[in-house]
C-alpha cells in the first residue's frame, strides 16, 4: 500500500468575472488522487476539516478509491489556495493555511494508522514549509522508513509562503537526504540551490543520491535519473486543448508512486530500473499529466482512460 500525507487544500480557481471554482487540491492530496485513479491501494493520513470544503476533499478522495485515516476529521477550517491563471493558463497561488486542519500533524495517530505492509511513504510541498511541521513530518517519515517503506519527497517549493528561505532549505534538506524518490521541477532546483549556477542538477543528484530522481521542465518534458546511472527523457504530452496546468506535476508524481508500487520496486530495486522500464514509467507519467492538463483543476485520468486516449503503448 502507498501511504501519503501532507497538504490538503481547496483550490479556488479564478475563472473570471469574479467567479471562482472550488476544486480539491494540495500537492500530496493530488498525488493520492492520481495514484488511486491508476488503481493503486492508497491511504491518505492527513487531517481534514469537518467543514464543507473538507467534505469536498473527502468525497473526491473516496471517488478515487483512496482510504482515509480513521480519526482524520478536525474542527479547524480547510486550507485554501486562490489560484490565478495567466494568459497561457499557468497558475499562481495565494495560500491560506494558518490554523487549518491539514496543519495538524498528530504524529502518533498517523504512525498508528500505517498498514502492516506499506511500499511507499510520500510527503512534500506546503506541508514541509513551516519548521514545526517539518519536525513532525520527519518523525512520520522515520517511522515509515523503519517499516521498510521507500521514502518519496516532492519539495514543490512555494517561495511566496516561505518567510525564512535559508531555514526552509536547511529543513527540507533533511527530507531529501533520506528520500529514495525525488521529483522536482526546474523552478524547485533553482530555489533550493540558487548558489549552484553550474551543473545544478548533477550536483543535486550527487548531494542527495536518491534511488530515482525525476526532473520536470513543464512543456519541455521530464527526465529520470537512477542511482545506477541510467538516464531517460520523455516528451511532455497534451492530447487536447489546454485547460490549465493545475496538478500536472502532482499527476506525474502520483503516477511514479503507482508504478513503483505496481512493479514491486522495494529496497534498492528502484535504483536498478533499466532504461526500457524507466521509459515506460515516465511515458505513462507524462500522459497522465497531459490528460490532466486538458481538464479544470487536478483531475487525473484512470489507467483505462489513458489507454483509450493514447492506445496501449
Amino acid at each position: 500500500m502507498i501511504v501519503i500525507g501532507g497538504d490538503a487544500i481547496v483550490d479556488l480557481i479564478d475563472r473570471g468575472q469574479r467567479l471562482f471554482e472550488a476544486c480539491p487540491g494540495g500537492s500530496t492530496l493530488n498525488c493520492a488522487l492520481a495514484s488511486g485513479q491508476l488503481g493503486s491501494d492508497v491511504l491518505y493520513v492527513s487531517t481534514l476539516s469537518r467543514d464543507a470544503y473538507g467534505d469536498l476533499l473527502i468525497d473526491r478522495l473516496q471517488e478515487c478509491h483512496v482510504k482515509l485515516r480513521a480519526d482524520a476529521r478536525s474542527d479547524a477550517y480547510s486550507s485554501l489556495a486562490v489560484v490565478s491563471l495567466d494568459e497561457t493558463n499557468q497558475p499562481s497561488y495565494a495560500f491560506y493555511r494558518e490554523g487549518t486542519a491539514d496543519r495538524e500533524v498528530p504524529v502518533d495517530a498517523m504512525i498508528a494508522s500505517f498498514p502492516p505492509k506499506m511500499s511507499i511513504f510520500h510527503v512534500g510541498s506546503c506541508a514541509l514549509i513551516p519548521a514545526d511541521d517539518q519536525d513532525a513530518w520527519l518523525q512520520v517519515v522515520a517511522a515509515a522508513q523503519e517499516r521498510g517503506a521507500l521514502i518519496s519527497i516532492d519539495p514543490n517549493c512555494r517561495p511566496s509562503m516561505t518567510t525564512d528561505p535559508d531555514r526552509y532549505r536547511k529543513g527540507i534538506a533533511r527530507f531529501l537526504q533520506v528520500a529514495d524518490l525525488v521529483k522536482l521541477s526546474d523552478e524547485d532546483l533553482e530555489y533550493l540551490h540558487p548558489e549552484w549556477t553550474n551543473q545544478a542538477l548533477s550536483r543535486f543528484i550527487e548531494t542527495y543520491s536518491p534511488q530515482l530522481c525525476v526532473y520536470t521542465r513543464g512543456s519541455e518534458g521530464l527526465t529520470g535519473f537512477t542511482g545506477k546511472g541510467v538516464t531517460v527523457s520523455v516528451e511532455a504530452s497534451l492530447p487536447g486543448p489546454l485547460s490549465d496546468t493545475v496538478g500536472a506535476g502532482d499527476s506525474v508524481h502520483g503516477t511514479l508512486l503507482s508504478e513503483i508500487d505496481r512493479l514491486g520496486l522495494s529496497g534498492h530495486a528502484l535504483s536498478e530500473l533499466n532504461a526500457e522500464s524507466l521509459r515506460e514509467v515516465l511515458t505513462l507519467a507524462s500522459r497522465v499529466a497531459g490528460v490532466n492538463c486538458t481538464r479544470a483543476g487536478c483531475q487525473p485520468p484512470t489507467r483505462e482512460e489513458v489507454v483509450t486516449i493514447f492506445g496501449s503503448r
